[in-house]
């Protein structure tokens, strides 16, 4: 396990929940977590890896993206594409790739693990189907 993998790992949970404290303003911590964790993803069974080894780590920051999520509006925030809504969509997948436990909170008729992967290859060149694939073997089983 790459060290520098593990502190990004780390670093993103802790802006994650420190979403609690800005509820209801926009901020660019959504944009900055997605950021650290596609850095991780690059190599996509390391953050697989990761969420396994730290899952009781995670919990907090996914409740935190979730009561942020319900706070705000859609704004658009940093340099991610879409809005702060849309991030915590993604950020969510992103902490939950093991699990397979999606919760998307807006667009829930257009946001699918397929649609996350297909604009993440999209915006950073990084191919998390194989996770989602990987899903659909071993369900079938």
């Amino acid at each position: 396990m790459n060290k520098s993998s593990l502190e990004k790992f780390y670093q993103s949970l802790e802006v994650c929940k420190s979403l609690k404290t800005i509820q209801g303003q926009r901020s660019t911590l959504p944009c900055e977590a997605l950021h650290l964790l596609c850095e991780i993803a690059q190599d996509p069974f390391e953050l697989l890896d990761l969420c396994q080894q730290h899952e009781s780590e995670i919990e907090p920051a996914l409740t935190a993206i979730a009561d942020y999520a319900a706070s705000v509006d859609n704004w658009k925030a940093g340099d991610c594409p879409f809005g702060v809504k849309d991030h915590c969509n993604i950020l969510h997948f992103l902490l939950n790739v093991h699990t397979k436990e999606f919760e998307f909170f807006r667009g829930r008729e257009t946001f699918t693990p397929e649609i996350i992967c297909e604009f993440i290859k999209d915006w950073k060149g990084i191919d998390l189907t194989p996770l989602i694939a990987s899903r659909e073997k071993t369900s079938v089983a």
